[in-house]
C-alpha cells in the first residue's frame, strides 16, 4: 500500500482525536481507490512526522477478499494489522528500469 497524500488540522467527526490523516492506496482492493484514514498507525509504524509519509509504501496483513465498501465514507475507521515500512527491493530483483526503487 502506498501513501499518496496528507492532510493536517482537520478532524474527520466530533469523536476523531488524531488531526492529521492519510490517503491510502492498497492496490489489492482496488488500483482506482484511495481510502482517507488516520495517520497515527502510518507514523508509529515508520516513525516519520505525518508531514513526511507522501510517498511512502507499508505492508499490513490485509483481507484482500474483503475490501471496504464503495459505500464506506471519508474517515473510515480502517485497521492496518501488522503495518510496517515496505522492506527495500533487492537491486537484483528489478530489471534495469525500475532500479531507481529500491526503497
Amino acid at each position: 500500500m502506498s501513501v499518496i497524500a496528507v492532510e493536517e488540522g482537520i478532524r474527520l467527526d466530533c469523536c476523531d482525536e488524531d488531526t492529521a490523516h492519510v490517503w491510502v492506496t492498497v492496490l489489492g482492493w482496488s488500483p482506482r481507490r484511495a481510502y482517507l484514514t488516520g495517520a497515527t498507525p502510518f507514523v508509529e509504524a515508520s516513525g516519520k512526522k505525518a508531514a513526511n509519509l507522501a510517498g511512502e509504501r507499508f505492508t499490513a496483513r490485509l483481507d484482500l477478499n474483503n475490501p471496504p465498501s464503495n459505500e464506506d465514507t471519508n474517515g473510515e475507521r480502517l485497521e492496518w494489522p501488522e503495518l510496517a515500512l515496505r522492506p527495500p527491493i533487492p537491486a537484483e530483483w528489478l530489471d534495469s528500469s525500475m532500479k531507481g526503487d529500491v526503497r
